[in-house]
């Protein structure tokens, strides 16, 4: 695929065409922040000043710099520095291209995170309309001493296997923690199957091509993901609802809603959680960007939460510390994003939020709520942020 108009494709690099398309394109994501009506405040304007730079950032890894299909190498392609898409916080993302024509193989020491996921698809990222699923695997065989084994490849193959699509496609890696502190990341390294060293020379066609890719990136991707996190709006103040993310992962199910919380007031979130091997619940920019999760408790995870005595996950959204175990820090960010995930969970309970005022909280929550003190808060959050280099989330 190709800008419409195939400038780049016929430019050469004889002339600036080339530089000209791909600052066309970086100068065109303006609109996310000026046009957007739903951005009505300088500070979200702000934050999309960030998000843009960002969503550059990104794109230049995966398209102008990545490795090719033929000489793989995984990339952690979101940190805490480079947020879009709705990054998980518990979640370490890698990516690599790959190619039908090839045999890939995975090898390493698994880690321990609870969830540990790999799924192919076919075409490219940032041609995500057409960024199509085409195998996945979240159980692995292992052996005594955790190290595993992977094969990827159109043909099947024994033991741990995962197919290719025809032609041209990417990896995507996903490993989910829930206890911070101890689960350990997997590492692990990919391989093309027979692939002989040093690669070829770079080539002007190529770099026409990752300069292709890096604009249809940027055209492509931010727009898709703001018919997404738009899409937000749609749940009622006092909710979220759910659906699925086509280029999202299958068994989670996402909900979602928005939070509007003045500086003296406090949003009391609760829910009956379902039966599910893993969930979460965390505070998003209007940008669909995690808020910073490494220095503030902007989520937490089935390990991490507290329930109380009467079986429901009551969470408290504020701007300053309730000294409620399940704080969600608005940080001063009035308005914004919430979503929840359930993987592979029995049923999908829509949280309820009601507004209180701040001075009035306690007398709003169970007596039983669970507390904490100033000195357990600031070893908390000091565990979360040293646990994100430990996780290699940084």
């Amino acid at each position: 695929m190709t800008t419409d108009n195939q400038t780049i494709a016929n430019a050469g690099v004889s002339n600036p065409t080339i530089w000209r398309e791909m600052t066309k394109a970086m100068g065109a994501l303006e609109t996310l922040v000026w046009n957007d009506p739903l951005v009505s405040d300088d500070l979200t304007r702000a934050e999309g000043i960030r998000y843009l730079t960002r969503l550059i950032a990104g794109a230049l890894p995966m398209t102008l710099d990545s490795s090719s299909s033929d000489y793989p190498q995984f990339l952690h392609f979101l940190s805490t520095r480079i947020h879009y898409g709705l990054p998980a916080t518990d979640c370490y993302y890698v990516w690599a291209p790959v190619h039908g024509d090839h045999t890939y193989r995975i090898s390493g020491n698994r880690g321990t995170a609870r969830v540990f996921d790999i799924e192919t698809r076919k075409g490219e990222f940032a041609h995500v309309h057409q960024w199509e699923l085409i195998d996945r695997l979240s159980d692995f065989e292992v052996d005594a001493n955790n190290q595993v084994e992977i094969i990827l490849s159109r043909d099947k193959h024994d033991g741990n296997w995962i197919q290719l699509p025809e032609g041209p496609g990417n990896i995507i890696f996903r490993q989910y923690y829930y206890d911070w502190d101890r689960e350990e990341p997997a590492d692990l390294k990919i391989q093309r199957v027979g692939a002989h060293y040093p690669p070829p020379p770079l080539t002007v066609a190529e770099i026409e091509r990752r300069s292709q890719l890096f604009v249809d990136w940027l055209r492509f991707l931010p727009e898709r993901f703001a018919q997404v996190y738009r899409s937000y709006y749609d749940a009622p103040q006092d909710t979220l609802i759910f659906d699925s993310i086509n280029f999202g992962w299958k068994d989670l199910r996402y909900g979602k809603g928005t939070y509007n919380c003045a500086e003296d007031e406090a949003l009391i979130l609760e829910v009956k959680l379902p039966e599910s091997y893993y969930w979460s619940i965390q505070l998003c920019s209007h940008f669909w960007e995690a808020r910073d999760y490494h220095l503030r408790q902007t989520s937490l995870n089935g390990h991490q939460a507290t329930i109380d005595d009467d079986g429901v996950f009551r969470a408290v959204i504020s701007h300053k510390d309730p000294g409620v175990a399940n704080w969600l820090d608005a940080g001063g960010h009035q308005r914004g994003l919430i979503s929840i995930r359930y993987y592979k969970a029995d049923s999908t309970p829509a949280p309820t939020i009601r507004r209180v005022k701040f001075a009035d909280l306690n007398n709003a929550l169970p007596s039983t709520t669970a507390r904490v003190t100033d000195e357990q808060r600031q070893k908390s959050l000091i565990a979360r942020a040293e646990s994100v280099v430990r996780r290699r989330c940084e």
